[in-house]
């Protein structure tokens, strides 16, 4: 077989494993830069069970219900009624042409059938005969939830969370370096909510993410979220405006005041002069003190406020998706005074710092170990070096590629035992697929490049095959909600993939080059 004249450094699959290991580095250590401190661990992340941290199980409070009622009670009643009858919030909606109700509340069978009595009506049966009662929530609704908490927490500066929903109202949240007992305050308490006015300064000195210490010489206390704001609005609002004669959609965030925070606002506004001077005297808004939010009062609003209170509010955000963006989000900043269902925590999990350090430490000695074996291996079977060392340096840049594909997956991967496990696996599997790639070049010992490539197709055949059926094994076993096993499946679809795109070509094209 003739040797390409271009050597190694000039086959871009060879140059592609490197420049993506360069990358991998570099996002690893480079950019973004790494916390002060971070050391040889860069950007990576790590789950509770290598640095400690808690792990809280969550049940959301909730029931869906079909009910049926006579025809002279509609929709509208029936949630009228059960919202007065159960003290709760009640939100219809429709499912296979049929109306679910979704009340926010853990309600017994018994119970509701009970109330129902009221208006005539009963709890609907299944086509198998079964109440359609269950406790569960809405998907919707426990997305809701959990983006709730997750602000929350975020708006704490606590990065390494993960929250993930289980079933139809379970919840698992971990948090990585944090107590129990700060972690059951977390999430047991809700966060607190405040408007503000500014008194005095100029327009723009009150930006988001500023801190309440950094802004308290300027601004003065209107009300807080529990205490004044009475809904808020599910979804962004948009209004047509117009500027420079163009139109474009102005976004914003749709919430109520009840009596005593419209007042409240009103009384504030002409105090601290936002009604004179609305640039001056922003309106800010702050979760857990710190701001999410701060613009002036609009012109036609202050005119309002002189004649008397505003009920009804919009937050401008801006325009464009950019606009429609941050309204979401400060609509779920609106929220995160209080959850939409109340939440029960039925299990709690702690692994003390020391302890996660020494799974940390046991972990990288596994992984090193791991290597270093089907490295032995490898050696005892062809006992060539210039066998051996290559595919050793395969291995070693798949699990740099994993790593560095960990960091720049949207929201970051957070790498704990089950993840740890993974890679060793594609540790595995991966020596498994260099093994046949190299027992098909060398059995058929020098020969035409047509021969080669025909050997190395058969190769590449087999390993697509058996890297196909363990990564459909995989997705399904992280699609499932089995908690942690998903970060073992995630990693090791992610290895299977990196082999199969960039690490297998390329040890082909060395194996070709010096055998």
């Amino acid at each position: 077989m003739k040797k390409s004249e271009r050597g190694l450094l000039g086959d871009i699959r060879v140059m592609g494993l490197l420049l993506c290991v360069l990358a991998a580095l570099l996002v690893i250590y480079v950019y973004p830069p790494p916390p002060a401190g971070a050391g040889i661990n860069g950007n990576l992340k790590y789950g509770l069970d290598l640095v400690g941290g808690s792990s809280l199980q969550l049940k959301l409070e909730g029931t869906l219900v079909g009910i049926n009622a006579p025809d002279t009670v509609n929709e509208t009643n029936i949630v009228e009624f059960l919202e007065k009858e159960l003290d709760t919030e009640v939100t219809p909606y429709k499912s296979d042409d049929e109306v679910i109700y979704e009340i926010r509340k853990s309600v017994t069978k018994e119970q509701l059938s009970e109330v129902l009595k009221g208006i005539n009506s009963s709890i609907a049966k299944r086509p198998n005969g079964e109440d359609f009662f269950e406790d569960a929530l809405t998907p919707a609704t426990r997305e809701e939830t959990r983006r709730i908490i997750e602000t929350k927490i975020n708006m704490l500066g606590l990065a390494s969370t993960t929250i993930r929903t289980v079933g139809n109202n379970l919840m698992v949240i971990d948090l990585a370096g944090i107590d129990i007992k700060t972690a059951k305050d977390l999430v047991g308490k809700p966060g607190k909510f405040e408007i503000r006015i500014q008194t005095n300064g100029t327009e723009g000195e009150i930006e988001k993410g500023q801190n309440l210490t950094e802004i308290e010489n300027i601004s003065a206390h209107v009300m807080y979220g529990s205490e004044g704001i009475e809904s808020v609005g599910t979804t962004p609002t948009s209004e047509t405006r117009k500027w420079q004669g163009e139109e474009y959609e102005e976004w914003g965030a749709p919430f109520a005041l009840n009596k005593e925070g419209a007042v409240a606002l009103r009384d504030a506004a002409i105090k601290y002069g936002a009604i004179d001077n609305p640039a001056n005297h922003e309106l800010a808004m702050l979760l857990d003190d710190v701001v999410v939010y701060s613009a002036p009062i609009a012109d036609d609003a202050c005119e309002k406020l002189k004649e008397g209170v505003i009920y009804m509010w919009t937050a401008n955000t801006g325009s464009g998706e950019e606009g429609r963006a941050e309204a979401r989000e400060l609509i779920i900043h609106l929220k995160a005074g209080a959850l939409p269902v109340s939440v029960e925590i039925i299990g709690s999990g702690e692994v003390p710092a020391y302890l996660g350090a020494k799974f940390k430490e046991g972990a990288l000695i596994a992984g090193l170990l791991a290597l270093i074996a089907v490295t032995g291996v490898v050696s005892l079977r062809y006992r060539e070096p210039k066998i051996v060392l290559p595919m050793f340096f395969t291995l070693l840049s798949e699990v740099i590629l994993i790593l560095g594909f960990s960091v720049v997956v949207p929201g970051g991967w957070q790498l704990d035992l089950p993840s740890i496990a993974g890679i060793i696996a594609v540790i595995g599997t991966g020596v498994d697929q260099l093994v046949i790639i190299t027992d098909e070049v060398i059995s058929g010992g020098r020969s035409s490049a047509r021969m080669y490539r025909k050997r190395i197709s058969f190769a590449f055949g087999i390993i697509f095959v058996s890297a196909t059926t363990t990564i459909v094994a995989m997705f399904v076993l992280a699609l499932m909600a089995l908690g942690t096993l998903r970060g073992f499946a995630f990693i090791t679809i992610v290895g299977l993939l990196i082999g199969i795109i960039i690490t297998r070509p390329a040890y082909a094209r060395v194996i070709e080059e010096i055998v």
